[in-house]
Order: C-alpha cells, then sequence, then structure tokens
C-alpha cells in the first residue's frame, strides 16, 4: 500500500521513467516520514509538492525549489520550521492546516515569501485564538488570503485546476444534452415522417375512389343502354306485326 512506503520510496516511485528535471508536479501524500527523505535540488523545476499525512514534525532540510508555486503540508505535526522554506521565492500558495502551530511568530519567517498570498492554517490550534486573522495579516502582510477568505471576507476564486476540471464537467453534461436533443429531434422527424406517408395516402384513396365511381359509372351506363336498345327492340317488333 502506498501509505506503508516511506517516503525515499515514494518519491522514486513517483519520479520513476523521468529525468530530474522532468518532474513538475509532486504527490506524496500518506506516505510515512518524520524528516524529509528523497527530496533533492535536483527537481529544480518542481512547481506543484504535495506531503499530507505523512507524520513530519520538522521542515529541516527542504530543497530550494525556485519554481514551486504550490505547497501542501496538512495533517503533519508541525510547530514551525517554516524559515526552511526561503529558497522558494516563487511560492504562492501555502496550506499548514491541521498541523500543531501554537503561536503566529511561528509564521514570521513568510514574510520573505513576497509572492505568498494564499495560507491556510484552519485546524491549527493558533486559529482558535482571539484576534487570530488580524495577526496572521500583520505577521504576514503581504497575504490576500487567509483560509480561503481575504481582508474584507470575500472567498478566494477558484485555482486554475479546479477551473479546468469544471469546464471537462460542464462539457461532459453539455455532449450529454445534445444527445437528448437529437434523440428528440429524431423522434420529431419519424412523427413527420409517418405524417408525410399518412398525407400522400390520402390523395391515393381519394383518386382510387373517383376510378370507382368512373367505373361505377361506366358500367351503370352501359347496363342503362343495352336495357334502353332492348326496350327499342321490343317496340319495333310490336310495330311490325
Amino acid at each position: 500500500m502506498m501509505s506503508n512506503k516511506t517516503m525515499e520510496a515514494r518519491v522514486k516511485l513517483e519520479t520513476q521513467g523521468l529525468k530530474p528535471k522532468e518532474v513538475t508536479e509532486l504527490f506524496l501524500d500518506n506516505c510515512r516520514a518524520s524528516q524529509l527523505e528523497g527530496l533533492t535540488e535536483e527537481y529544480s523545476e518542481l512547481e506543484i509538492l504535495s506531503m499530507i499525512n505523512l507524520g513530519l514534525t520538522t521542515l529541516k532540510g527542504f530543497p530550494a525549489y525556485p519554481k514551486l508555486r504550490s505547497l501542501e503540508i496538512s495533517d503533519n505535526k508541525l510547530v514551525g520550521d517554516l524559515e526552511y522554506l526561503k529558497g522558494c521565492p516563487n511560492l504562492t500558495s501555502l496550506k499548514i492546516c491541521n498541523n500543531r502551530i501554537t503561536e503566529i511568530k511561528a509564521l514570521e519567517p513568510l514574510k520573505e515569501l513576497k509572492n505568498l498570498t494564499s495560507l491556510d492554517l484552519i485546524e491549527c490550534p493558533m486559529s482558535e485564538g482571539t484576534n487570530y486573522r488580524t495577526g496572521v495579516f500583520e505577521a504576514v502582510p503581504q497575504l490576500t488570503f487567509l483560509d480561503g477568505i481575504d481582508r474584507e471576507g470575500t472567498a478566494e476564486p477558484e485555482s486554475d485546476e479546479d477551473f479546468e476540471l469544471d469546464e471537462e464537467e460542464n462539457l461532459s453534461g453539455s455532449d450529454e444534452g445534445s444527445g437528448e436533443d437529437s434523440g428528440e429531434e429524431s423522434g420529431d422527424d419519424e412523427g413527420d415522417e409517418g405524417f408525410d406517408e399518412e398525407a400522400e395516402d390520402e390523395p391515393a384513396a381519394k383518386r382510387a375512389k373517383v376510378e370507382n365511381e368512373e367505373t361505377n359509372g361506366e358500367t351503370n351506363g352501359e347496363a342503362n343502354g343495352i336495357q334502353e336498345n332492348g326496350e327499342d327492340s321490343s317496340e319495333s317488333k310490336e310495330g311490325n306485326s
């Protein structure tokens, strides 16, 4: 199982068949490690790194990743050590939910990350303190969003990844809708065809009726002619007598 693997083994598994500089995303969630193992500065192109629920107690030795934009280290046992992220100047999103950070001063190293705009600390002990939001925004002034909400109470917009997923789902739904419309249109066409056939049969029936009437009329006329001829013949014979 993935959760039984060491962090170093998981890194090897996730990067199998790739050169270090080809790795831009790395998801190591649920493997086992109390400290960083297997992560090196060879992965210099890394942009997204997720290490949820590893059991980490320290970030000591965190490599310098100049292109890293998103780091998720939620559900660990961290109490600080955020100074080890100084080698990630382009970090914009940091999620440290459900760790053991109790004091706002533990966040002070983050003010050096000038591009950091989104920070999540939900379920950390410090998030239950009074003036929590005010204190965090003061300690990390470049932040725009804390726990998904800005200073004015506006929710953080969806990330590009979420938007792309929603777009795919919408497209899938549209295709299904188009299929239903096509079925309805097809049904309408079949109904129209049936109607046309009935419409075509109606003149034919009328023509047949007219022909039958004409035929009957001719037959009756012949019969009447024969009868008249018979009467004329009888009168002629009586006159001769």
